[in-house]
Formats: C-alpha cells, sequence, structure tokens
C-alpha cells in the first residue's frame, strides 16, 4: 500500500500537526527520503517521538518502513505509464501488492462463521464480478446470496442479525441510496465487509472488515469524458475466494 493510501486510511486519526507533518512529506518526497528522523523533525518543526508516532499511525512499523514506502513511491512516480496497457499492469500490481500486506484471516473466519452470507454488488459492473465470486464460494461449500436492487438491500437488512455476514461490493464506497442500509447494519450489530477502491468513504468508515482495490480513471471516446476501470475489482474478490477455499481445504 503506498504512503497516500495509508493517509487515505488513517486520516481522521491525525492531528494538525500530523498532517502538517504528512503535507512536507508529499511536497518534499525526495529530501524526505534522503532524511534522518532527527533532520526530519527539525525540518517539520516537530520532534523525532512525533514523527515516530506519525509513522506507526500510518500503519508503519516505525520509520524506516515509512521512508522505505516513500521511496518506493517516489520511484513509481517517475514511471508515468504511457498507454493504457501500462495503466492496468500498475492497477493490477498495486492490488497485489496491497493484498500481500494484509490479514485475510479475520475476514475469512468471519465468512466460514456466519449462518448466511449475503453479497451486495451497487452496480452492474459490480454484479458482474460478484456472482463469480459468489460462485466460488458455492464451490468452496459456502452457501451465500447474490442480492440484486437497492429495494431488497433494504429488505433484507431489517431481517438479519448477528450471525449472518453481508458482503458489500462497491466503486467509490459512497452510494447515497444505500447509507440507510448501512445504518441498519450498524444499528443491528450485522458484521459486514466492504470492498472498494483506494479511498476515505462512507463504506469502509461504518464497515466491520475492508478490503481495497485500485480503479485508475480511463479515456473514453467521448472528449473530456473518463471513467474508472474496475479491473481490479475481481482481482481482489479472486483472492478473497481463493484464501477461502485455502482456509475450507487445509486449515479447518
Amino acid at each position: 500500500m503506498s504512503f497516500e493510501d495509508n493517509v487515505k486510511m488513517h486520516f481522521d486519526e491525525l492531528s494538525e500537526n500530523d498532517k502538517e507533518i504528512v503535507r512536507y512529506l508529499q511536497q518534499n518526497m525526495a529530501d524526505a527520503i534522503n532524511s534522518s528522523i532527527i533532520e526530519l523533525g527539525e525540518a517539520t518543526l516537530s520532534s523525532k517521538s512525533t514523527v515516530l508516532r506519525l509513522a506507526k499511525k500510518l500503519g508503519f512499523r516505525g520509520f524506516s518502513d515509512l521512508k522505505f514506502q516513500l521511496e518506493q513511491d517516489y520511484k513509481a512516480d517517475k514511471i508515468i505509464p504511457t498507454d493504457l496497457e501500462q495503466q492496468l499492469h500498475h492497477d493490477i500490481d498495486k492490488t497485489f501488492a496491497y493484498s500481500h500486506q494484509i490479514n485475510f484471516q479475520p475476514l475469512i473466519e468471519a465468512i466460514h462463521d456466519a449462518s448466511n452470507v449475503y453479497i451486495y454488488p451497487t452496480g452492474f459492473s459490480q454484479q458482474n464480478f460478484a456472482r463469480e465470486f459468489s460462485n466460488d464460494l458455492l464451490i468452496a461449500g459456502k452457501k451465500n446470496y447474490l442480492l440484486d436492487g437497492t429495494t431488497n438491500f433494504d429488505r433484507i437488512t431489517r431481517k438479519l442479525n448477528q450471525n449472518d455476514f453481508v458482503i458489500v461490493v462497491s466503486l467509490s464506497g459512497n452510494t447515497p441510496s444505500i447509507k440507510n442500509s448501512i445504518k441498519m447494519l450498524n444499528f443491528r450489530k450485522v458484521p459486514f465487509c466492504s470492498i472498494t477502491e483506494f479511498s476515505r468513504n462512507y463504506l469502509s468508515e461504518h464497515a466491520n472488515y475492508q478490503l481495497f482495490y485500485e480503479a485508475s480513471v480511463i479515456p473514453t471516446a467521448e472528449p473530456g469524458d473518463e471513467m474508472s476501470s474496475m479491473t481490479s475489482l475481481p482481482i481482489i474478490l479472486g483472492i478473497l475466494s481463493r484464501k477461502y477455499r485455502e482456509f475450507v481445504l487445509f486449515d479447518e
């Protein structure tokens, strides 16, 4: 996960002083990767301990870990995709890199232990990818229900309990029409997992479990018009379904 992604995930936990240091790192990345923790503290008018606490708030093991990620991001920024194939490669690589940094086990166990699993995709493309994911879970022996339509999702959420589990597959994670349903899940203490693009969004902030994927913007035939590519969504769904199957076959 990139430095920017870590900042998005933990932004609400940062103090104003933390945010000032983050802005310095974003604007002076080349200098930061060549600075010691003491030098960085001096440059940001803060202390060594403040910088170290910030690194840990952002999910890094320490300052060296943070600086290594900054260096990787700095190198990546120098390699700008020159065509859509390279952009596709970048999206897939970033999603796989993210998947290597997270622990799937608690999510897998929650899916396995649930009495009923419900999968709700928020759009047409998400529906297509979610259908294959649903089939993968069935093949692995986990019965699940693929929901279609906001009305159906709203009705179902009013009947669920703590023994059920919901997976919401989205792009932005900010679909207005399902916010009341998400509030109902929280009210009824129904555990759920959000799967969205890398961003701070409503779904991930209210979910018990979160997964993310890279969704880059690509041009369309209409001048000035753009769309988000969800090519990496089936990647993260495929990783989750395979890890679930591994759990059932080898770890259960």
